[in-house]
């Protein structure tokens, strides 16, 4: 039995699945190229954003600054001294206020930063103070000589240029 097998050009079939697919194509490339373009053209907006954040900033009256946060720490020791077993809520408020006292006073947001990005902006006495505060702070069991750190951290404040 004798069988025969006629094959069709290729031009014969629809060439419009074809054309479907490849503008679908097309059109997901295009998609992707804007979507990344807009991430760029955002990332860079924001930027600019910080940038004018800094040159807004002016700095502070050091001496009212100094005082204003000598008050709120003179508040955090009595509070402590009042209840001595409350170490790691007294190193959190500590922890807290140093960082906003350093950023009021640089305009550097350092109350966001790592302990490594504090080192790396240059505030070396700050991270060391910080990295001080992390083991009380964060241990499942909070140790420290809270009273030391106390003392620092009014040193710090008082010490501050």
């Amino acid at each position: 039995m004798p069988t025969s097998v006629k094959l069709r050009n290729m031009l014969d079939y629809s060439t419009l699945p074809i054309i479907i697919v490849g503008g679908l194509l097309v059109l997901i490339t295009l998609l992707a190229v804007i979507y990344i373009l807009v991430r760029v053209y955002k990332s860079r907006k924001s930027k600019r954003k910080i940038t004018a954040k800094e040159l807004l900033w002016t700095k502070p009256d050091m001496a009212k600054l100094k005082k204003e946060y000598l008050a709120k720490l003179a508040r955090i020791e009595s509070a402590f001294e009042t209840d001595p077993t409350l170490i790691r809520p007294t190193y959190e408020k500590m922890s807290k206020l140093i960082r906003s006292f350093a950023y009021r006073a640089t305009g550097i947001e350092v109350q966001k930063y790592t302990l490594y990005e504090i080192r790396s902006a240059k505030m070396n006495d700050l991270a060391d103070l910080v990295e001080e505060y992390y083991e009380p702070e964060f241990d499942r069991i909070s140790e420290g000589d809270a009273r030391e750190s106390l003392k620092k951290t009014k040193r710090m404040i008082a010490e501050w240029n």
